[in-house]
């Protein structure tokens, strides 16, 4: 081999030793981006006030970690002292006095946060909750007003789906959602 070559193969060995330095060390350099993915999560809970007979301010706070929207059942029943439901139903304004929040029924025109009642039952808050946020009062108070050996039970049911996308309380609720607000499904509440 003669000088000529040898130096040329040199040169060829330190410029790859080179690039594979520079290589190195721009990589080392370079931080990496992890993208993580979370899931977002939806608890609802009821808050409200007991004092003795009265029921008094049901709000929904979510407690969970995506805006949700969110719906309640409300269940009024009568229970014998050993817990066990009774089959006559209470009747309003003689066992008992409901006074309700804001609560409209159903309609094309609903507004963000409010509550409205469907023809399915169900309350629904018109607007997401977000997390850690509470609703407007559903149920002012609620009392008790006679009661032969028996007791009024006012159970408050509640579901919670996330806001986005949009079209989940569709498919979950059968509702609409218009330029962010819920529409329950409607029809005779």
């Amino acid at each position: 081999m003669t000088k000529r070559k040898q130096i040329v193969a040199l040169l060829v060995g330190v410029l790859l030793l080179a690039g594979a330095a520079g290589t190195f060390a721009w990589l080392s350099v370079t931080g990496v981006l992890v993208n993580e993915f979370g899931f977002g999560s939806v608890a609802p809970s009821v808050d409200e006030k007991l004092d003795g007979n009265v029921k008094s301010n049901v709000m929904i706070t979510n407690n969970g970690s995506a805006p949700a929207y969110l719906r309640v059942a409300v269940d009024i029943y009568w229970q014998d002292q050993n817990g066990a439901r009774l089959w006559d139903e209470p009747v309003a304004g003689t066992d008992y006095v409901i006074a309700w929040g804001s609560v409209s029924k159903a309609s094309a025109s609903n507004t963000a946060s409010s509550w409205v009642v469907a023809s399915d039952g169900y309350y629904y808050w018109t607007s997401p909750v977000a997390p850690m946020g509470k609703t407007d009062v559903l149920i002012k108070s609620v009392t008790e007003q006679k009661a032969d050996r028996k007791n009024l039970v006012v159970d408050i049911s509640t579901q919670a789906i996330q806001s986005t996308p949009g079209d989940a309380a569709a498919e979950a609720w059968g509702c609409a959602v218009k330029d962010g607000v819920l529409v329950p499904p409607h029809g005779g509440a």
